[in-house]
C-alpha cells in the first residue's frame, strides 16, 4: 500500500525591506486550497465472471467440443467422457424400474374378469351338483377317503396355527441385518466424509504455508536485487524463488483435489444411505407379510377342503345320501371360497413391498442418470473458453481444472495490498483513477463497488480486497494485468 496525501500548499511571497525610511512591500493574501486525500494501491485486472470446470470422476476423454478462444453459449457442451458403460447402467436401471412398476400394477389390478368368470362358473356347477346329489356310495374307497381327509387337515392345521417360528425368525433376522447394514453404511460414509474434510483442512494449511514461504523468498530476492543495484541475482536465489512458486502451485492442486474428494464423499453419503434405507423398508414389509399370517379366504378354502373330505368319508362309511349331500355342499363352499379369494383386493403388506421395490429402483436410476450427466462438462454461462487442459483418448484430470472460461463482456479490478488502516478510509461509491503498467499512457475512471468483509493476514499485516468497476475500458487490457488505483477518500 502506498498512502499519498496531495496537498496544494500556499506559497507566500515576502518582500525584502530596505534601510532608512523605505516601507516593506505588502504580502498578497491567497485563499487556502482544500486537502485532496487518496489511497493508492496495486490491483489486478479480472473478468467479472470466470469459472474453473472439473470432471468429478475419472474417465477417458471421448470428445473435446470447444477450443481455447471459442465463444460459447450458456449450457453448451464443452467436453465429454466415454459414457458407454454409464449409458448401459442407466438402461439397466430403467428396465429394473419398469419391471418393479409392472409388478406393482399387476398386484394392484388383481385378477382379470376372465378368471372371475371361471370361478363363477365353478360355483354354479357346484350348486347344480348339490341339487342333483343322489345315489349310493362305494365302501371300498373308504381307506382312500380317510387318507384324503388327513391330508386335507394338515394344511388347515398349519394355517390355524399361524406363522411358523422359523419364518418369523428369518424375517426378523432380515430386518436386523438391513438395520445393521444401514448403520454400517452411515458410519462408513460419515468416516469417509470426515477424513475428506480433514484432508481438505490439511491441504488448505499446506497451501498457506507454501504461500507464506514463497512470499518470504520473493521479497528476500527483491531486497537482494535492490542491494545489487541492477546486477542479476545468483542462480541459487532464482532457483529458490521458482521452487517456492512450484510448491504453491502443487499446494493449490492438492487443495482442489481435496475439495473434489469431499464433494464425492458427500454425494456417496446421500445415495448409499438412501439405497440402504430402501432395503430396510423392503425387509420390514416382508416381515409384516409373515406376521400377518393366513388370510380369511385361505382359511375358508382349507376348511371347505376338510369338510369335503369328511363328507366323503361319511358317504363312504354307509350314509350315502347324507354324505353325498354334505360333499356337494362342501363343493359349493369351496367354489364360493375360491370366488371370494379371486375377488379380494391385494393385501397392504404386499403393496408396501412392491412400492419399496419401485422406490429402490428409482434411486438406482437417479444415481445412474446423475453419473451420466456428470460425464459432460457444460458452460454455466455465455462466455469465452480460456484454457482447455484435455487430450482426446487420455484420462481426464480430477486434480486440476479441465476447462477454464470467462465472460469478457465486463471487467473489474481487485486490490491486493490495502491494510486495515487504509480500508477505514475507503467507501463504496468512491471515485477511482486507474492506471496500468502495460499501457502507461492510459488512465481510466472507475468506482468502488464492493469492499470484501473478511481480511487476510499477510506478512504481519491484515489486508483487505476492494472491488473496483471501471466506467470505461480499453481493448489492449488483458486478464491478470497489473494496475495502480488511486481512490479518493
Amino acid at each position: 500500500m502506498r498512502l499519498r496525501i496531495a496537498l496544494l500548499s500556499l506559497l507566500l511571497l515576502a518582500g525584502c525591506g530596505g534601510l532608512g525610511n523605505t516601507a516593506p512591500t505588502p504580502t498578497p493574501e491567497v485563499p487556502e486550497a482544500p486537502d485532496i486525500l487518496q489511497v493508492v494501491a496495486d490491483a489486478r485486472v479480472l473478468p467479472t465472471r470466470s469459472v474453473e470446470l472439473h470432471f468429478l470422476s475419472g474417465g477417458i476423454v471421448a470428445e473435446i467440443l470447444a477450443a481455447e478462444g471459442d465463444a460459447v453459449a450458456a449450457g453448451a457442451p464443452l467436453a465429454r467422457l466415454d459414457a458407454r458403460e454409464l449409458e448401459l447402467a442407466r438402461d439397466e436401471a430403467q428396465a429394473a424400474l419398469a419391471e418393479a412398476q409392472a409388478a406393482y400394477d399387476q398386484l394392484n389390478a388383481g385378477v382379470g374378469p376372465e378368471v372371475i368368470a371361471v370361478q363363477q362358473a365353478a360355483l354354479a356347477q357346484a350348486q347344480a351338483r348339490s341339487r342333483e346329489v343322489v345315489g349310493s356310495v362305494v365302501p371300498q374307497d373308504l381307506a382312500a377317503a380317510r387318507a384324503a381327509l388327513e391330508q386335507a387337515r394338515a394344511p388347515l392345521a398349519r394355517l390355524e396355527a399361524g406363522p411358523r417360528r422359523t419364518d418369523i425368525a428369518a424375517a426378523e433376522a432380515s430386518v436386523l441385518q438391513a438395520q445393521a447394514l444401514l448403520q454400517s453404511r452411515r458410519d462408513a460414509l460419515a468416516a469417509t466424509k470426515s477424513n475428506a474434510a480433514e484432508r481438505l483442512t490439511q491441504a488448505a494449511n499446506g497451501l498457506r504455508d507454501a504461500q507464506a514461504f514463497y512470499s518470504r523468498t520473493y521479497w528476500d530476492n527483491r531486497e537482494r536485487e535492490r542491494l545489487l543495484r541492477g546486477k542479476e541475482l545468483d542462480r541459487i536465489s532464482i532457483d529458490a524463488e521458482e521452487s517456492a512458486l512450484r510448491a504453491v502451485r502443487n499446494a493449490e492442486a492438492a487443495l482442489e483435489q481435496a475439495r473434489v474428494e469431499l464433494e464425492l464423499a458427500r454425494q456417496a453419503e446421500l445415495s448409499d444411505t438412501a439405497a440402504a434405507e430402501a432395503q430396510l423398508r423392503e425387509a420390514v414389509a416382508q416381515r409384516d407379510r409373515v406376521l400377518a399370517g393366513a388370510e380369511r379366504d385361505e382359511l375358508v378354502a382349507a376348511r371347505a377342503t376338510v369338510a369335503a373330505a369328511e363328507a366323503n368319508v361319511a358317504h363312504l362309511s354307509g350314509d350315502a345320501r347324507a354324505g353325498q349331500v354334505e360333499a356337494a355342499e362342501a363343493g359349493v363352499a369351496q367354489a364360493a371360497a375360491d370366488l371370494e379369494r379371486v375377488r379380494a383386493a391385494p393385501r397392504g403388506v404386499d403393496l408396501a413391498a412392491a412400492e419399496a421395490r419401485i422406490r429402490r429402483s428409482e434411486i438406482i436410476l437417479a444415481q445412474a442418470e446423475l453419473a451420466l450427466e456428470r460425464a459432460t462438462l457444460r458452460a454455466p454461462f455465455a462466455g469465452t473458453v480460456v484454457v482447455v487442459d484435455l487430450e482426446a483418448g487420455a484420462l481426464a484430470p480430477t486434480n486440476r481444472p479441465a476447462i477454464v472460461m470467462a465472460d469478457f463482456a465486463t471487467w473489474r479490478l481487485e486490490t491486493s495490498d490495502l491494510t486495515e488502516l487504509d480500508i477505514a478510509l475507503v467507501r463504496v461509491g468512491a471515485p477511482v483513477a486507474i492506471s496500468f503498467d502495460a499501457v502507461p499512457d492510459l488512465t481510466l475512471p472507475g468506482t468502488v463497488t464492493r469492499i470484501k468483509a473478511l481480511g487476510q493476514s499477510y506478512q504481519g499485516d491484515v489486508i483487505y480486497t476492494v472491488v473496483i468497476t471501471p466506467s470505461a475500458w480499453d481493448a489492449r487490457l488483458r486478464w491478470n494485468m497489473t494496475a495502480t488505483v488511486a481512490i479518493d477518500v
